[in-house]
């Protein structure tokens, strides 16, 4: 285990619509804490771990403010996380998993498979994953989807819900490095129009890239 990996446990976050509200409230309780102090496993067990979230992420910044008041968001970004896979029970390396090589291993291995389609649909509409993967090549299918389910999670909690629709017990400001609102956009959505414009065939992953950075 790596050194930052003081604190580790096991929590079970139930999918569905309210997945940001339980997540918000068993992340809370750590949010002063050091950059990565805690490893949470959301897939697998302690003792089979698929994928945890280290917590709190980078950006997580308390603010600084002339005047405050009972209301004021004192926190930036207070959710953010580290999504991190696990290989063989062994934490492994979360640069394989960005969203460029995502969809190059969908567009190679997978966007044939009707049902491997369906579940990617049923991740971005309802956070779950309710029944076993296809075996496919590429990247374990099970992996995949659920890295890509809390990466997902991720983007919704930095880039588009506000501290009230993320169901938080505390006011905070989605903001990017220079201080600017970064609430309202896209989230999930981005990488879910790549995905989709890859399964119809209308663009190739290599154009995907260009188009969505």
């Amino acid at each position: 285990m790596k050194n930052n990996m003081k604190k580790i446990s096991e929590i079970h976050i139930p999918g569905g619509s309210d997945i940001f509200k339980h997540l918000a409230h068993a992340l809370l309780p750590y949010h002063a804490e050091a950059v990565g102090s805690h490893l949470f496993i959301v897939e697998g067990t302690l003792a089979k771990p698929r994928i945890g979230i280290r917590y709190p992420g980078r950006k997580v910044k308390q603010r600084t403010l002339k005047k405050q008041n009972k209301n004021s968001a004192l926190w930036a970004n207070l959710f953010d996380f580290e999504v991190v896979p696990f290989e063989k029970g062994c934490e492994g390396s979360s640069v394989h998993f960005t969203y460029p090589n995502l969809l190059k291993d969908f567009e190679a291995y997978k966007k044939d498979s009707a049902s491997f389609w369906g579940m990617i649909v049923r991740v971005h509409s309802h956070n779950v994953i309710d029944k076993e993967p296809p075996k496919l090549g590429g990247t374990d299918s099970r992996q995949f989807l659920e890295m890509l389910k809390w990466m997902w999670i991720q983007e919704d909690l930095n880039y588009k819900l506000s501290w009230r629709e993320a169901g938080s017990e505390m006011p905070y400001r989605l903001q990017n490095r220079n201080g600017r609102p970064t609430s309202k956009g896209a989230g999930r959505d981005k990488f879910y129009a790549a995905l989709i414009l890859v399964h119809d065939n209308y663009f190739d992953a290599a154009s995907m890239r260009k188009i969505i950075p």
